[in-house]
C-alpha cells in the first residue's frame, strides 16, 4: 500500500524547520485538487504544545479537511498578500484544536500549515 504523504523536501529558513509532503491520494479544499502540504516547527516551539507533530497535523487533514469548504479570515491588514484560514475547534481524537493555514505564494493547489493548538 503506498503512502498517504511523501516526504519530498526537509530545510530550515531563519531559524524554522520546514517539511513538505506530496499528497499521494485524492485531497481537496475548496474543491480544488491538492497535491502538496508544507509545516513548519511553529507550533510545537511553544511551551505546552509538545503533542502536536508533523503527523498529528497530517492526519488532521487528510481525517477532517479533505473535501471540506471554508471562508478565509477577513484580512486584519489590507496588505496582507494572503488569505488566512483558521479552523477552530476541529475535534480531532479527544482534543480540540485551532488550525492557522493558507495556499502557498498564490497557488491553488499546496497548502501551507502555519500554527496548530489545542483548544477548550
Amino acid at each position: 500500500m503506498p503512502e498517504l504523504f511523501s516526504l519530498i523536501e526537509e530545510k530550515e529558513v531563519n531559524k524554522e524547520r520546514l517539511w513538505t509532503y506530496s499528497i499521494n491520494f485524492n485531497f481537496t479544499f475548496n474543491e480544488l485538487k491538492i497535491n502538496q502540504i508544507t509545516i513548519t516547527n511553529h507550533p510545537w516551539k511553544k511551551k505546552g504544545r509538545e503533542k502536536i507533530t508533523k503527523e498529528l497535523l497530517l492526519s488532521i487533514f487528510k481525517e477532517k479537511l479533505n473535501g471540506k469548504d471554508a471562508e478565509p479570515e477577513p484580512k486584519k491588514n489590507p496588505n496582507w498578500k494572503r488569505d488566512h484560514y483558521i479552523l477552530k475547534r476541529i475535534l480531532f481524537g479527544e482534543e480540540k484544536y485551532k488550525l492557522v493555514f493558507w495556499f502557498k505564494d498564490r497557488t491553488d493547489n499546496h497548502l501551507w500549515v502555519k500554527n496548530c493548538h489545542q483548544q477548550d
